[in-house]
């Protein structure tokens, strides 16, 4: 039988503490259930109606983290904010009690932010900012890593920031990495193509002044001056050639960006499109990138707000900077230092200072910061785990150990430590088990893509063997020789068997290695991606062959049928790639691409630095 509704049902009391159907509805989170509920109430009754402590429903609501309720009985009587229970404690302040950041944040944002004022009198006493609970908030804000409302918070409570030094710390131990190198790759960002064209146009236009001005200034020698015909033309080339030809460089450049600019418009609406509809790996982009930016701006109040503390400089920035010198947070450490340069000289209990901290945790992004600024480690297993495959994990560290060797005396080299171990012994005894798990790694991803390979090179031969459509009996040549989508099978089955032969070659070169521990700096790596690289142009131009034949063979020339080929074949290419793209952008990166910053020639500190390092490797 169905539930009938009516106003004397939905405010009867039905339980011994005074609760309604309302209240229980909430407090079990019927949502569906409180939304037929309440239009049979007015905003009287919502405020009337309460359990026997004074709560009302927006009080139960915050108890049990219930944000959607929140916000439908916000929307109906906003006055329930400022309802008090029993014990003069409102629904603001019971969220609090059991953080639940989401409740919060919406029940701050409830609230008229335009009035700070206005906001601070509309909310408990115990949530002002001259406490410390403010700053709790801030804090757990962050460690949640939800930087909106922390970043709410710090424009709402700005002194809550700088109570204590558990405000930054909070900042240092969870700042957002960013987007990886691969995400930047793809992520489309229109501000840049601007930028671009804006200072492309204005080189063009500062380019130009030059031969306009060389030839007033002819014009000017010729009037003032009673030089010879030759004179004047040699005058007017010096000056006018070479900026006549950067002049047409830049507009070439011009161009090109002009033509490409509505492919990549085209590009960007297709993500922005994508990231509406809640495409899981688009919108997991965009979301890091705005967790960067929210928290970066987090991060510049806090420390606006440290500023305008006096004598602080070294209190509220000692244990933050150390704590992010370990997490590699590049950014606090960049905003710490630019605000406190003399933070680069604090150093732990055991009288590490960041650059050490650097090296022993492997933060790559703050040891560049603090080489590149001319002030101037086996890792943790947060550190190792960020890197794909043990393979890449034990490359890394040879990076690191070949990268400390730049900065040590010769003789630190070769030198024993108590146990008669040199530095390279240790080094090796300390990554015994990462090498044989890279080794075991490499063997087993070589022998996976050597049987792809081996399949695709049987496939694309044999096709290339009986060639779509046959053979002319009396000549022997392929029937379709002239039809250009036999010219696409012929070239794709072509490459796909010369990559695939390429691929297994090269995996057999990987299973045949001895596995040595310097062949993971390098030699490995490099053979890994080389191999991976012709096994994806191999899959990819084995299916341009395929649906060529498919084409040819099926099809009867309707151009039509191209759609749905094409569609097909991309399928397992966009598998392929997503699954294996990011291991190849990691393989090109740690190989071919330099880790650390610009190198200088002397820097006394950086060699200061990791001789104290080795001494824990040589006592």
């Amino acid at each position: 039988m169905a539930l009938k509704f009516s106003n004397s049902n939905v405010t009867k009391v039905i339980s011994s503490d005074g609760s309604t159907m309302l209240h229980i509805a909430v407090g079990s989170g019927h949502n569906d259930f409180v939304k037929k509920l309440l239009p049979y109430m007015d905003d009287e009754h919502l405020l009337q109606q309460r359990v026997s402590d004074g709560s009302t429903a927006l009080h139960i609501a915050a108890t049990v983290g219930n944000t959607d309720i929140a916000d439908l009985l916000i929307k109906r009587n906003k006055t329930l904010l400022r309802v008090k229970d029993h014990k003069g404690v409102e629904p603001l302040q019971k969220a609090y009690e059991y953080m639940h950041l989401d409740t919060i944040g919406y029940l701050l944002k409830a609230v008229n932010h335009d009035n700070i004022t206005e906001l601070q009198s509309s909310l408990p006493r115990s949530v002002h900012p001259d406490n410390d609970i403010a700053a709790d908030l801030l804090v757990n804000a962050i460690s949640a890593k939800q930087y909106s409302l922390a970043l709410e918070l710090v424009q709402n409570y700005p002194k809550s920031a700088s109570r204590s030094d558990d405000v930054l710390m909070a900042l240092a131990k969870n700042f957002p990495s960013g987007l990886d190198y691969w995400e930047k790759l793809v992520y489309p960002s229109l501000d840049n193509i601007w930028e671009t064209l804006f200072v492309t146009v204005r080189e063009i236009l500062s380019l130009l002044f030059f031969p306009v001005f060389a030839v007033l200034l002819a014009i000017l020698h010729k009037q003032l001056c009673n030089q010879t015909i030759s004179t004047r033309v040699f005058t007017s080339v010096v000056l006018t050639v070479p900026a006549m030809l950067a002049s047409a460089f830049g507009f070439i450049w011009l161009l090109i960006l002009i033509v490409c600019f509505p492919f990549f418009l085209l590009y960007y609406v297709l993500w922005n499109g994508a990231n509406i509809l809640a495409f899981a790996p688009i919108k997991r982009i965009e979301n890091k990138r705005k967790d960067l930016i929210v928290a970066k701006n987090v991060l510049y109040l806090v420390c606006n707000e440290i500023d305008e503390l006096e004598n602080s400089g070294s209190d509220h920035y000692s244990r933050p900077i150390l704590v992010a010198a370990c997490q590699n947070a590049y950014e606090v450490v960049k905003r710490i230092l630019a605000r406190s340069p003399k933070a680069i000289e604090i150093t732990d209990k055991s009288g590490y200072d960041i650059i050490q901290l650097a090296i022993l945790n492997r933060s790559e992004q703050v040891y560049n910061l603090i080489y590149n600024l001319g002030e101037r480690r086996l890792a943790p297993s947060s550190v190792l785990n960020q890197r794909t495959g043990a393979t890449l994990q034990l490359q890394r560290e040879l990076q690191w150990r070949e990268e400390v060797k730049k900065f040590v005396f010769p003789t630190y080299i070769t030198e024993e430590n108590i146990f008669k171990e040199t530095p390279d012994m240790v080094f090796t005894r300390e990554h015994e088990n990462l090498l044989k798990e890279g080794e075991m790694w490499m063997k087993t991803t070589a022998e996976s893509c050597s049987i792809t390979a081996a399949l695709i090179i049987t496939i694309v031969f044999a096709a290339a063997i009986t060639v779509p459509g046959g053979n002319n009996q009396e000549r022997g040549t392929p029937l379709f020789k002239k039809e250009s989508a036999f010219i696409i099978f012929a070239i794709s089955d072509a490459i796909s068997l010369f990559a695939s032969s390429t691929a297994l070659l090269v995996f057999l070169s990987i299973l045949t290695t001895r596995f040595a521990e310097k062949d993971f700096l390098v030699s490995l790596p490099r053979r890994l991606f080389i191999g991976l690289f012709s096994l994806l142009l191999s899959t990819t131009t084995m299916m341009i062959a395929f649906s060529a034949t498919l084409f040819l063979v099926f099809c009867d020339k309707k151009a039509w049928m191209l759609l749905p080929i094409s569609g097909l074949a991309f399928i397992p290419i966009a598998s392929f790639i997503t699954l294996q793209f990011p291991l190849m952008v990691d393989l090109f990166r740690s190989t071919y691409l330099p880790i650390f910053g610009k190198k200088k020639k002397s820097d006394r500190l950086i060699t200061r630095t990791v001789k104290t390092l080795m001494r824990i490797v040589i006592p």
